[in-house]
This record gives C-alpha cells, sequence and structure tokens, in this order.
C-alpha cells in the first residue's frame, strides 16, 4: 500500500493531466457522434483510428521505435541530433499532400485523412522522446494533442462560433499541421548540424525493420474500420468506432502503466514482466466486460447515437470491448519484440497473417455480415499477439502466463458471442 501511495504522490502531476487530457480523448468522439452525420463521423473516425494511424506508421519510418533502442537501450546519445532531421522529413510529406489537393488530385477526404496521418506521427515522434526522458506529463499533452483540438472545436460550435462538419473541421485540422511545420523548423535551427544526416541515415538504416513493423502492427490492430469501410461504408465506420471509443475507456489504464514505464519496458527481465502482464491482462478483460454490461445503464440517457444503434450492434460492442485486452497486448509485446530484436521475423509472420486474411475476406466480402466481420478483425488480432509470441519464443524470451490469459479470454468471448449471435 506505501508503494502505491509514494507512487499516486509522485506522479499526481502525471495522473491529473492524463486523467484531462485522455478523459477528453475518450469524450470528444463521442460528442462528435451525437453532432455529425453518421457519414461525416465515420469519415472522421476513418481518418483518426483508421488509415490515418496506419499512414502514420509509412510517414514515421520506424523512427519513433529507434529513438528508445538507440537512447535508452544502448546509449548512444551522439546520434541525437539525427532524429531532428525526422520532422523536417515529415513536413515535406505535408507539403507534397498540400499540392496534392491544390491540384485537385486528391479530394478533401483523403485530404483529411493524410493530414491526421500526418499529426499523429509528430504527435508519436515527440511523444516517445518525451517517455524516453521520463517527462511524462508534456508525453500525455502531445499524444492527446488532435483530440485536444477536436474539443475546442466543439466547444466552440457550442457557442456558434463554427458549425460543425468534415468541410469545417478540415481547416483547423490544417492549422494543427502548420504548427508541427514550424515545429520542425525550429528544432532543425536549434540541433547540431555536424554529422546529422549520416546519422539520421544510420537510424534509418535500423529503423526500416521497425517501419515494416509498425505498419503492419496498425495495420492488424486499426484494420476494422478499414475493413468495415471496404465492405460496408463510412456509416457502418461511424458505428464501429463508437463503439470501440466506448470500449477503449479501459485503454486509459494501459497509457497510464505505458507512459510511466515506459523505460522499464526496455530494461526488466521478461520473467517479470511475464507475471505483471498476466494480473495485467485478467484485470483489463475483467473491467472491459464490467462495461459493456454497465454501459447501456448509464448511457441510455445521455447518448441518442448509443440509443438508436445499440440494440442492433450489442455484439459489435461486446467483440471490441473484448478486443481491448488483445489491442493492449499487441502494443505491449511491440516493446518487447522491438528491444529483442526480434522484428524481421516478426514481419514475416505479420505478412503471412495479413495475405491469409486478405484472402479470406476477398472470398467472404459479398456474405459476410456486420457481427462476423467484427469477429474476423478480433479473431486476426488473436493470432497476431500470439504470433509476437512465437517470435519471442524463438529468440528464447518465454512468455506463458500472459498468452495463457488471452486464451481464456478469447474462449469466454467466443462463448458468449456465439451463444448470442
Amino acid at each position: 500500500m506505501e508503494i502505491v501511495w509514494g507512487f499516486l504522490k509522485k506522479r499526481f502531476g502525471f495522473l491529473l493531466t492524463f486523467t484531462i487530457c485522455k478523459g477528453l480523448v475518450f469524450i470528444t468522439p463521442l460528442l462528435f457522434a451525437e453532432v455529425l452525420g453518421s457519414e461525416d463521423f465515420g469519415v472522421l473516425e476513418y481518418a483518426l483510428a483508421g488509415m490515418g494511424f496506419v499512414l502514420n506508421a509509412l510517414f514515421n519510418l520506424g523512427v519513433p521505435g529507434a529513438y528508445p533502442y538507440f537512447m535508452l537501450k544502448r546509449k548512444e546519445t551522439a546520434l541525437k541530433n539525427g532524429f531532428s532531421l525526422h520532422p523536417v522529413w515529415l513536413a515535406t510529406i505535408f507539403i507534397i499532400q498540400t499540392i496534392l489537393f491544390s491540384l485537385d488530385i486528391i479530394d478533401q477526404k483523403a485530404y483529411l485523412t493524410l493530414n491526421i496521418a500526418f499529426i499523429i506521427s509528430n504527435q508519436l515522434f515527440y511523444s516517445t522522446k518525451l517517455k524516453s526522458h521520463d517527462n511524462p506529463i508534456f508525453a500525455v499533452l502531445v499524444d492527446s494533442g488532435v483530440y485536444l483540438v477536436l474539443f475546442l472545436a466543439y466547444a466552440f460550435s457550442l457557442i456558434q462560433l463554427i458549425s460543425l462538419s468534415i468541410s469545417t473541421i478540415s481547416p483547423i485540422i490544417i492549422g494543427y499541421c502548420l504548427f508541427y511545420c514550424l515545429r520542425s523548423a525550429w528544432d532543425y535551427y536549434r540541433s547540431e548540424k555536424r554529422e546529422i544526416f549520416s546519422n539520421y541515415w544510420r537510424i534509418l538504416g535500423y529503423s526500416k525493420n521497425l517501419l515494416i513493423a509498425s505498419f503492419l502492427i496498425f495495420l492488424i490492430t486499426s484494420s476494422g474500420r478499414i475493413v468495415t469501410e471496404w465492405v460496408f461504408g463510412f456509416e457502418k465506420v461511424g458505428i464501429y468506432g463508437y463503439y470501440f471509443r466506448l470500449a477503449a475507456v479501459v485503454v486509459m489504464i494501459h497509457q497510464v502503466v505505458n507512459i510511466a514505464f515506459f523505460r522499464k519496458m526496455y530494461t526488466v527481465n521478461p520473467v517479470i514482466l511475464d507475471k505483471y502482464f498476466a494480473v495485467f491482462f485478467t484485470a483489463i478483460y475483467l473491467l472491459s466486460l464490467l462495461s459493456f454490461w454497465v454501459s447501456p445503464f448509464v448511457l441510455g440517457d445521455f447518448s441518442k447515437f448509443f440509443v438508436e444503434t445499440f440494440e442492433d450492434n450489442r455484439m459489435i460492442y461486446l467483440l471490441v470491448s473484448c478486443q481491448m485486452v488483445l489491442w493492449i497486448a499487441s502494443a505491449l509485446n511491440s516493446n518487447i519484440v522491438d528491444r529483442e530484436n526480434a522484428v524481421s521475423a516478426n514481419n514475416y509472420r505479420f505478412l503471412l497473417l495479413i495475405g491469409i486474411s486478405f484472402g479470406v475476406l476477398v472470398l467472404t466480402k459479398n456474405m459476410i455480415t456486420f457481427p462476423m466481420l467484427a469477429y474476423f478483425v478480433y479473431f486476426v488480432i488473436l493470432i497476431s499477439c500470439f504470433i509476437q509470441y512465437y517470435s519471442l519464443f524463438k529468440k528464447g524470451v518465454r512468455f506463458y502466463r500472459s498468452p495463457l490469459v488471452l486464451a481464456l479470454s478469447a474462449i469466454i468471448t467466443s462463448t458468449i458471442f456465439f451463444l448470442n449471435l
């Protein structure tokens, strides 16, 4: 108890900031669901947590994952100036996509998705740096940035300064992109220029495997919205995204742990991590089920969107709720895969999983139902977690307790789903 109390006292500022910021991250998309049309909300969800999230992995070139590897594990601080060149690369991407939009080569929806991908790329890069240097308060602020901006837009709509739609959200997002462009110029100006390009090139030499890894893991874990849009359109994306957001309330617990103990992920013995992960995954799964059962009693009087869609999409909500423990497991496992340099072999297995999954979807696209599509996504993410454990096993890193918890949770989830389908 003293350890917990000591942690709370030491981390009070972080916990307060985290509660406010992540509370807004949680509630802002739900507020937008109430005021945007179904299709507009689907477009925003697709950009924020679907294709925009996946594209961020391509934009970032794996560099955020390389930062803790070089700074924490290898302690090669001489490479630090190379990282200051990365935001300049990201700013170049924004300029290119803006030119494409100006020439009418891409439409507004694609431009919004690309711009949000640019913002997420910057957020991930800067927040990783801050977490690596044990600066969790600013890491949370940076990591939540796009949602804080969207919440301000929602607040302005309440006092009728703007009306919310994709056409009004887009210029606000552009303004936030320009902020990061200015930040990239400032970072480059302040950096040590000696060997900066050769150092960045060396970082890219390591991060190329992380690029593929982060792209694949984001593609798998964010696939729900992407394949839903492909099979059913943006309106169903809005429904899937809404219930995913509700279920993701438990992810805030993971984010506290990940930010506060980020450095330990790269230093603690895997046997100890396995014990803590097993307990953590059990708690998250039970909380997810509790949240699923309690939500109808809480949200029925507050959310018109919930009332109108819950009965027809109850099983969607169940699956994304139970999916949260897999989402968290894949994120934590990725840190361990990176640290144990098991990325390359893991990538080949992920590619095989994605190839087989895509083939199945192509064959079943015209006959699959919305709930079965959600279950298919759940099952693919489950397999991806076990691929990570297998890749670590091949490296001599043995996890036993945490994969057992995931297997038991999958059996319980599948039983509930098929009994109520």
